[in-house]
């Protein structure tokens, strides 16, 4: 039997939406991305092995008493995890006073919880640390587990991060803490709970696990469910489940929950909506039949951001290239923003038809479907999101996604995919993973990053600094790393960096408007030229990568160099049709919408997908 793949982030946001979100959440402060993550950091490093950083240390230093004990972990706290990340993120948080006295009062009352947990469970001759080991068993652990059931067409497996594992010491019965910062859905905190108990279960082997719920809004909350409690909410949860991966039986409507906004972020249409949906697609139907090409629409269509994709069956002796070569004609009667694009999906007839209510997706919408930030560092990022709401991965240390050309005319969404890519692999990767070489022609589409912790050297302006030096800097760092990865037996930056005691930081050189970069000084196009190639054919192995953009899609920047090393290809919204078959070899960028809408290709057919949109708030939260 198959497996289907369910993230426990999916399911969450499910359980939010459907008990009403922002309107249904409890009391207390909104919480804030940058701030939970230095939550969840506060408890790592108070419950974690470093010593300087531990709770061991403050709690060891001071006499045996619960007063003191709270009162010294708090300055220690503060000393060495809170007041230290608060300044690494000072320029993300300089206009959010409020959530950051938020953020530090619920630090305050982790603090006075872990006092009181470690208090109750003191005994005479043993030590702090013995307790710490004896009651802390792990912290954001990666936890998956299999569900089942006789009726559904799959197996889902449900992949997560547990926050804390929590012993009791008097029974030995290992407790799950989910740590949750802000407002709370309490509607929602039952089935939850009954998630991170089958992730437990799944990991201890044993069924009587139980899970505490810990919510710091900023006063603490705190609620332990049983087994037995949890048991009932277990069938809502499966059932839940099973809709959410598709596996289940479509008659099977019970445990639907309502609707919300999706892994791409936007609003499932209204019911007025569908109904405009049916409509569209019967004028779509009528408008071939005058042109005397019959077909009948096949199934449900699927509701993009930007478009609607009707499925078609052609009558008997249709032939493609008749649908095809209507699509302007077509367009005449629609009266859309772009002619439809007609292609074959799986041996079906797809007709995209740009939507009259387009919607934006949030990039913050995706970020808790990225990849988890490990010592490694991370090298997988979303190229966009496709027409049934999933993600479309690419991994630069592949190679057909090592190196990317980047195509699209001024609205296209070209820079805008630039950031939401970058802000993908910063979000998931720290300095010492990820090094960022940006040139910048045009020298305004990188400010933002100008005063990065990622960057390797400062933005590179070709008007003021000489790019062959820097692409020379590259290859010389390209044949350092290649020396060293022999001498250890590696035959790429991810088998070197396994074993490694310093891993290597992965390098992403950005490049925003290529044919500027190569037409400004043709003294030195051949030179430029020649170290693209030198990087495009070895770079990869060495974990360095190149990723450049263009507005003019044309053989004269578009040629050898670039198409023989670049093989993945982003193509946004072009001038010609020309431009189109230049970068992916097909037609239908010239008839794109705009706005992130996009065709991907690295190896087969191009696949269309959506951009999200990267809020100014979200990048300087990661920067």
């Amino acid at each position: 039997m198959a497996r289907r793949i369910l993230s426990v982030s999916d399911i969450r946001r499910e359980l939010y939406w459907a008990a009403g979100g922002p309107h249904a959440a409890g009391a207390g402060e909104p919480s804030h991305a940058i701030l939970g993550k230095l939550f969840h950091g506060v408890y790592g490093a108070l419950t974690g092995n470093d010593e300087r950083l531990s709770f061991m240390r403050p709690l060891e230093r001071v006499d045996a008493s619960l007063e003191l004990w709270k009162s010294e972990l708090i300055r220690h706290t503060y000393a060495w995890i809170v007041g230290p990340s608060l300044a690494e993120n000072r320029a993300a948080l300089r206009e959010k006073t409020q959530e950051v006295l938020s953020f530090w009062a619920s630090a305050r009352e982790l603090c006075d919880w872990l006092a009181d947990v470690i208090w109750a469970q003191r005994a005479a001759g043993r030590s702090i640390a013995a307790m710490r080991s004896a009651l802390f068993r792990g912290h954001e652990q990666d936890v998956a587990v299999e569900i089942n059931d006789p009726a559904w067409s799959d197996v889902v497996v449900v992949e997560g991060r547990i926050d804390a594992v929590l012993v009791q010491p008097a029974t030995g019965t290992p407790c799950v803490v989910e740590l949750k910062t802000g407002r709370a859905a309490p509607e929602a905190d039952l089935c939850q709970a009954a998630l991170y108990h089958a992730l437990l279960s799944e990991v201890e082997r044993r069924p009587d696990t139980r899970l505490a719920l810990l919510t710091f809004s900023p006063k603490r909350v705190e609620r332990l469910f049983s087994a037995a409690q949890l048991s009932e909410a277990q069938l809502a949860l499966k059932a839940l489940v099973g809709r959410l991966a598709g596996v289940s039986p479509a008659t099977s409507k019970k445990a639907a929950a309502p609707k919300k906004p999706g892994a791409s972020g936007r609003q499932a249409p209204p019911a007025s909506a569908a109904a405009h949906h049916v409509e569209l697609g019967r004028r779509l139907i009528n408008a071939f039949s005058e042109f005397g090409v019959r077909l009948r629409l096949e199934g449900d269509p699927l509701v993009g951001p930007r478009f609607i994709r009707f499925f078609a069956e052609p009558e008997r002796g249709v032939r493609m290239k008749e649908i095809a070569g209507l699509a302007t004609s077509v367009w005449m009667r629609l009266r859309t923003e772009q002619p439809p694009q007609i292609s074959l999906q799986s041996g079906r007839v797809a007709i995209d038809v740009a939507r009259p209510d387009p919607q934006p997706i949030d990039w913050r919408d995706l970020h808790a479907q990225l990849p988890a930030v490990t010592r490694e560092g991370a090298s997988r990022f979303p190229v966009g999101v496709a027409i049934d709401g999933s993600l479309r991965w690419a991994d630069l240390a592949e190679p057909q996604n090592a190196h990317f050309l980047v195509a699209g005319t001024t609205g296209s969404g070209k820079s805008e995919w630039l950031r939401a890519m970058t802000a993908s692999l910063l979000a998931v990767n720290r300095p010492e993973t990820l090094q960022l070489v940006l040139i910048d022609p045009k020298r305004t589409a990188f400010g933002p990053f100008a005063v990065s912790r990622f960057l390797r050297r400062e933005i590179v302006y070709p008007s003021d600094d000489d790019v062959t030096l820097v692409l020379s800097d590259l290859i010389e760092e390209m044949e350092r790393r290649y020396r060293v990865m022999s001498e250890a037996g590696a035959s790429d930056l991810t088998a070197f960096n396994r074993d490694a005691l310093h891993p290597c930081s992965r390098i992403v050189c950005l490049c925003d408007e290529y044919a500027d970069l190569i037409l400004r000084d043709r003294r030195q196009r051949q030179t430029l030229e020649d170290q693209v190639a030198r990087l495009g054919s070895k770079a990869r192995a060495a974990g360095i990568h190149l990723v450049f953009a263009t507005q003019r899609a044309s053989r004269e920047v578009v040629r050898g160099v670039i198409d023989t090393n670049f093989s993945a290809r982003v193509a946004l919204r072009v001038a010609k049709e020309i431009d189109s078959r230049l970068i992916i070899e097909h037609p239908g960028a010239a008839t794109l919408l705009g706005n992130g809408d996009l065709l991907f290709k690295d190896l087969g057919e191009p696949v269309r997908l959506q951009s999200p949109l990267v809020s100014e708030n979200d990048l300087q939260s990661i920067l």
